[in-house]
């Protein structure tokens, strides 16, 4: 039997699939939800930088791009960029170096990987506040822990969070240690999703563990990847907890980031154009290096951005 020509097109024509009103109703409570808490507070806080705020009225008189103008010509809003920066790239190091580390090692199959699984995680959902409690009585000079143990082995006290070389450093670690368990999960999580047969074909041409490990395991996990580099970023630089409870943005404004600037200028000082205008600042500068690890990022990854 002969097929009709005009049934063939049919049969090559992409099947469109038919949506009902009703079915875009369920996306109504999520894009109510961030047109009322985040797109709605946004647009007011650029509405906010164009204006000279105060407590009673936070839009008193209009300064147009005055406010910016005021960020530029501050000696403490272009370091508060440079800190937030470091600590954005020594977080994200620590995360995906060691979180990979740890990752790896679960995966390997060892007794008891869910309990140790559970301990590495813990830290995520404890609240910053009590970590950075934590933390400052072990870096507590002289009678810390982390103290008591360099006094054993000989060598000197050290000021953690007074001293303008190892505060930043110190926030850093504590940053780290919070959120490593977190990427761990996701690392492990794509390294058991890695095909076992690739990696076995490897190892019968010739490859040993390490160069497996960065021929096949590593670019198999190139989306996991990504997720941390961009996520990680994301949180140090909402990072601001720590910093309050540990150092408040001290020695000397080292650990001045731009959220404990915005902190400041919004809640110590009644700034609030000031503190609106650098709110837009970090948005539109998180937002830039967002977008270039998107465009770097499909060089890499190993699927569709």
């Amino acid at each position: 039997m002969t097929r009709h020509p005009r049934s063939r097109v049919a049969a090559n024509r992409p099947v469109r699939i038919r949506h009902s009103r009703w079915e875009s109703l369920f996306l109504l409570p999520g894009l109510l939800t961030v047109g009322v808490f985040f797109l709605v507070p946004g647009a007011y806080v650029v509405y906010l930088s164009f204006f000279q705020s105060t407590i009673v009225n936070p839009a008193a008189a209009y300064v147009g791009g005055g406010n910016y103008r005021a960020l530029a010509q501050s000696a403490l809003f272009g370091p508060a960029i440079l800190h937030t920066l470091a600590l954005a790239v020594g977080v994200t190091t620590l995360v995906v170096v060691f979180g990979l580390l740890l990752a790896t090692l679960l995966d390997k199959g060892l007794r008891g990987t869910h309990i140790y699984r559970t301990i590495f995680f813990l830290p995520y959902v404890f609240p910053l506040v009590v970590s950075s409690l934590a933390f400052m009585w072990l870096l507590q000079p002289q009678f810390g822990a982390v103290d008591v143990v360099l006094q054993a082995l000989g060598l000197p006290s050290v000021s953690w969070l007074t001293n303008p070389h190892t505060a930043m450093l110190s926030i850093i670690i504590v940053t780290a240690w919070e959120f490593m368990g977190f990427y761990m999960l996701i690392f492990l999580s794509g390294l058991q999703g890695v095909d076992p047969n690739l990696q076995e074909a490897a190892r019968v041409d010739g490859a040993n563990s390490r160069a497996v490990f960065w021929k096949v395991t590593l670019p198999a996990i190139s989306p996991s990847l990504f997720f941390a580099l961009v996520f990680s970023v994301i949180q140090s630089f909402q990072a601001f907890d720590q910093i309050y409870e540990m150092t408040a943005g001290g020695p000397g404004g080292v650990t001045r980031t731009l959220t404990y600037y915005i902190y400041l200028q919004g809640f110590q000082f009644f700034n609030f154009g000031k503190a609106a205008s650098a709110s837009v600042v970090m948005m539109v500068l998180l937002g830039g290096i967002t977008f270039a690890q998107f465009a770097f990022g499909k060089r890499w990854v190993g699927s569709n951005l």
